[in-house]
């Protein structure tokens, strides 16, 4: 981890007040709608509500604007934006895919036959003047996003433009990452005379770093406000992969002198094909921390949202390997909450004003094989520590004197009234919350008793080791 390590070494106590210039956060936990593809937005937006989201992610497609050719109009499904806004839910719009009304966006079977979609390709110009296709279908494309952009201007926190284009799937011509830039610039130009103040995102990354290099060597930097991208980890835990995906999307941007540009993870998750209800829910949990850590230790902004709110087609009681897109919801299909759902609220709710100050790690087990976690979120007066481990591990704290209350991952209260000072707090995989009404504690630790602290922590470090191992 690249935050603070004060927990991990020399000091048993935790909780730091931190001298960080920049504390930012995600702002909670965002999730993928589709209301967009015919999910019913009432429903919907109630289970957002229930779930505590800030923010959706959903789409306004180009072929339900322009169903007759030369025809715009806003679809009755993309009114999910004011369903949104009047359930105070802030809207990120995906402007996408291709519109097979032109002849340039139908795709040949032989697309098809390789896995491409039948309406995702992506506006190009080939440079040649005597052909007229691509010419035709981009112009359409810009002109779609203009009408979208001015009818939604001042509804919308941010757009995003295509989904994945890095892959067959969502780029039926195998449009290159330059290709994709010039679109991607003339969207921005477009979009920012409309709605001056809207983010807008390139990228929507699936996964491949090569790509995102070629949009930075094209130009894309001066055409975005933020790079979005997804990750998925299959049956992993966040603590395994996540911060390093994190990392490696922006390096790319530091290569080409955009270490301050905001990274947006606009689709992560876990399928209950692959993880169980409550593992699903711990994962979505922990992973959002270790993202509001990633923009702590660069000083930067984003969002963060899983996917998705809802299964999709299935009732997910009955789960196979093949039904991977089918169970990466919070409710299930019949929005029935699923343990997620009710995690994401308290997630929410608990960490709502406040910023991640740091993230504390101790590794314990044999041969430090696990690891346990504290993550402060403060704001004045108010300070939450998200606590967990990758096995049960019994956590020394120092508490501040101020009422605090201990809540489970579902907002339910384990303890009341807890006294300040040293708290053993038995930490799980289950985040735990720690709300305390007062600022961080600032630990004051003379030399001697930080040699004291190292060999008690490195007693107890064994201890625990040899209780894991048994």
């Amino acid at each position: 981890m690249k935050g603070q390590r004060i927990l991990s070494f020399f000091l048993a106590a935790l909780l730091i007040a931190s001298g960080f210039s920049v504390s930012v956060q995600a702002e909670g936990i965002g999730a993928c709608t589709h209301m967009a593809q015919g999910r019913d937005q009432v429903k919907t937006c109630t289970a957002a509500v229930n779930a505590g989201l800030p923010v959706v992610r959903d789409e306004v497609h180009w072929r339900t604007v322009e169903s007759v050719k030369g025809q715009l109009s806003l679809p009755k499904r993309a009114s999910w934006v004011e369903s949104a806004a009047e359930n105070g839910i802030k809207c990120l719009v995906v402007l996408s895919y291709g519109n097979p009304v032109y002849d340039f966006g139908k795709p040949s079977q032989a697309d098809l036959d390789a896995g491409a979609a039948w309406d995702c390709t992506i506006p190009v110009r080939d440079g040649d003047p005597e052909t007229t296709a691509d010419d035709e279908y981009f112009d359409a494309y810009i002109r779609y996003m203009d009408f979208v952009s001015k009818t939604l201007a001042g509804k919308v926190e941010a757009y995003e433009i295509w989904n994945e284009p890095d892959i067959k799937y969502f780029n039926t011509k195998d449009a290159t990452a330059a290709e994709y830039t010039e679109m991607l610039k003339a969207a921005y130009q477009t979009i920012k005379r409309n709605d001056p103040d809207v983010t807008v995102l390139g990228g929507a990354i699936a996964y491949r770093i090569d790509f995102i290099d070629g949009m930075m060597k094209a130009g894309a930097g001066s055409y975005m406000d933020g790079l979005s991208v997804h990750y998925y980890l299959g049956k992993r835990a966040p603590e395994k992969r996540a911060r390093n995906r994190l990392d490696e999307y922006r390096d790319v941007l530091v290569k080409y002198g955009y270490d301050k540009m905001p990274v947006w993870v606009t689709e992560t998750g876990w399928a209950n094909s692959n993880v169980d209800e409550q593992t699903q829910a711990q994962y979505i949990v922990r992973n959002a921390v270790f993202y509001d850590e990633f923009l702590l230790d660069y000083g930067i902004e984003g969002r963060y949202f899983t996917y998705e709110l809802q299964d999709s087609s299935i009732t997910s009681d009955v789960l196979g390997g093949e039904e991977y897109e089918n169970s990466l919801g919070l409710y299930k299909n019949d929005f029935t909450p699923k343990v997620s759902a009710g995690a994401v609220k308290t997630f929410n709710s608990v960490t709502d004003g406040k910023k991640l100050i740091a993230l504390e790690q101790t590794r314990y087990g044999l041969f430090y094989q696990k690891s346990a976690y504290v993550a402060t979120y403060a704001q004045s007066g108010q300070t939450v520590y998200v606590v967990w481990a990758e096995s049960q591990f019994n956590l020394r704290i120092d508490l501040p004197d101020a009422k605090k209350t201990v809540y489970d991952m579902q907002g339910n209260i384990i303890e009341e009234n807890v006294p300040g000072g040293v708290k053993h707090i038995g930490a799980a995989q289950s985040p735990i919350y720690i709300v305390s009404d007062s600022d961080p504690v600032k630990v004051e630790q003379s030399f001697m008793q930080k040699v004291i602290t190292f060999f008690v922590h490195i007693f107890r470090v064994l201890a625990n080791g040899f209780v894991s191992w048994l």
